[in-house]
C-alpha cells in the first residue's frame, strides 16, 4: 500500500504538470520556464575487486566490485548504466512549486524499477533578504553538503563520502518542512528549518547489518537496498509504529558564500516495542569554506546511535569526511579523506567496523550539457563480522554523463 501511495502522489503531481526546480540543487543549464522535463544519463566503466560488492550481497564496500570466476574472486571491469534520472516541474497557481524525480539505478535496486526520489510541493513567501517557505512531499533530509548537483548528483566527485552516500540511500520520508531565513544589513545569512516526515522507522539498520560505504546512491520511497544476507533487502521507506521522525536543519553563514556553517539533527521516534522498528537518532555538523574564488573546503561530521528491541543490533555510528576542491574554467580536481566507525552497544552479533577510504576526482564539463570525469578510490574497512577481511580496497570509475 506504501508503494502504491507513493506512485499515485507521484502521478498526480506528473498530471498537474508537476515539479519546479529547487532551490537547493539546480540544473542550471538554461533559464527556469513555467513548464520543464530534464533528463541525465551517467555510464561508465568501472573497475573493483575483486569481491562482490554490497549491491550483489557481497562484502565489497563500494558500489563496483569483483565476480565469482572459475578460478575464485577476480576483479572486474565492465560498462555500466550507473543512473538515468528524468525530472519534471512547474510553477502552479498561487505561487507554488512542483517538482519530481524518478531514477533507475539497476545495479542498486537489482531491476530496471524507476525510484520516486522525491515529489513535492513548495510554496515561498518574502524575498532573499527575508522570508520563508514550506514544502510538503516525497523527500530527503537536507543534511547533505556533497549532494548538490544535477539530479542530486555529488558535486565534487562521482563517488559521495560514506556519511553523506548514507544520508541519501537510507533516509526517505513522506512529511513536511517549514523554512524561514533572514540576511543582515552586514551580510550575514541565518537559516533554519524543521521538518516532520512517515517512513523511517528502519533507519539505521542498513548500517549495523552492513556497514558504511563508498557511493553514490541515491534512495527511493518505494526501493529498497541489498543487505550482506544473498537474497535479503531492505526497505528504504518504512512505517509500522505511526511516529513521525522529526529534525531541524541550522545554518550560519554570509551573503557571499565564503563560509558556511550547519547543524543538522534527527530523531526517527520509533518506537522500539513494535517489532522490526529501529529507535535512531543523530546529529551531523559540517562546515563549507571558499576562501578563494577557485577553492572549496568541505568538513562533515556525523554521530548518533541505533537501536531495535530484537534481534540484538544496538549500534553507535560517527563518521567524518574533509575534501578539498579546486576548480578552474570547466574543471574540477578533488581530494577527499574519509573515516568511519561502528560500535557494537549490547554484545550480541557484532556490527563493530572501522574504515577510512580516500578519494581522488577529476571532471571536466563539456558544454553545459555533457561532463566526463575520472575517479579513484582507496579503502580499508574492517568489520567484525567478516574477521580479517578487507573487501574491495581500491575502485576506479571512468563516468560519461549528458543531462537535457
Amino acid at each position: 500500500m506504501t508503494r502504491a501511495l507513493a506512485w499515485i502522489f507521484s502521478g498526480v503531481l506528473l498530471s498537474c504538470g508537476a515539479l519546479s526546480s529547487s532551490a537547493r540543487a539546480q540544473y542550471a543549464v538554461e533559464g527556469q520556464s513555467n513548464l520543464w522535463l530534464r533528463a541525465l544519463l551517467d555510464v561508465r566503466l568501472v573497475s573493483g575487486g575483486p569481491d562482490p560488492s554490497w549491491t550483489d550481497g557481497g562484502p565489497g564496500k563500494m558500489r563496483y566490485g569483483g565476480s565469482f570466476t572459475d578460478r575464485g574472486l577476480q576483479r572486474a571491469t565492465r560498462v555500466v548504466m550507473s543512473q538515468a534520472a528524468v525530472q519534471v516541474g512547474a510553477f502552479l497557481p498561487w505561487g507554488v512549486r512542483a517538482q519530481a524525480q524518478v531514477n533507475i539505478e539497476p545495479d542498486i535496486a537489482g531491476n530496471y524499477q524507476p525510484w520516486l526520489i522525491e515529489a513535492t510541493l513548495r510554496k515561498e513567501w518574502g524575498d532573499e533578504r527575508l522570508g520563508w517557505g514550506l514544502q510538503g512531499g516525497v523527500m530527503h533530509v537536507p543534511f547533505s553538503l556533497e549532494n548538490t548537483g544535477p539530479a542530486w548528483s555529488p558535486e565534487y566527485t562521482i563517488s559521495d563520502s560514506a556519511l553523506d552516500n548514507w544520508l541519501w540511500e537510507d533516509i526517505s520520508l513522506a512529511g513536511a518542512e517549514a523554512e524561514g531565513w533572514y540576511v543582515s544589513g552586514a551580510g550575514v545569512r541565518l537559516g533554519a528549518l524543521v521538518g516532520a516526515g512517515y517512513g523511517g522507522d528502519q533507519i539505521g539498520r542498513l548500517l549495523a547489518l552492513r556497514g558504511w560505504v563508498v557511493g553514490d546512491t541515491l534512495g527511493g520511497i518505494n526501493g529498497d537496498l541489498a543487505l550482506p544476507t544473498p537474497g535479503q533487502r531492505t526497505n528504504i521507506f518504512s512505517e509500522k509504529d505511526h511516529q513521525p521522525a522529526l529534525y531541524t536543519w541550522l545554518s550560519l553563514g554570509d551573503s557571499g558564500k565564503i563560509a558556511s556553517v550547519n547543524l543538522g539533527v534527527i530523531d526517527n521516534r520509533g518506537d522500539e516495542s513494535t517489532p522490526t522498528v529501529w529507535h535512531t537518532h543523530f546529529t551531523t555538523v559540517g562546515v563549507t569554506l571558499s576562501p578563494y574564488r577557485r577553492v572549496d573546503l568541505l568538513t562533515q561530521y556525523l554521530s548518533g546511535t541505533a537501536r531495535v528491541r530484537a534481534p540484538a543490533n544496538d549500534s553507535s555510528l560517527s563518521a567524518f569526511y574533509v575534501m578539498l576542491s579546486y576548480r578552474f574554467v570547466r574543471q574540477r580536481l578533488s581530494l577527499r579523506y574519509d573515516t568511519f566507525r561502528i560500535h557494537d552497544l549490547d554484545g550480541g552479533p557484532s556490527t563493530s567496523e572501522r574504515g577510512h577510504a580516500q578519494t581522488l576526482a577529476y571532471l571536466f564539463e563539456i558544454g553545459l550539457r555533457q561532463r566526463i570525469a575520472l575517479e579513484y578510490v582507496w579503502m580499508h574497512s574492517h568489520r567484525d563480522a567478516t574477521g580479517s577481511l578487507n573487501p574491495t580496497s581500491d575502485g576506479l570509475q571512468l563516468s560519461y554523463r549528458i543531462r537535457y
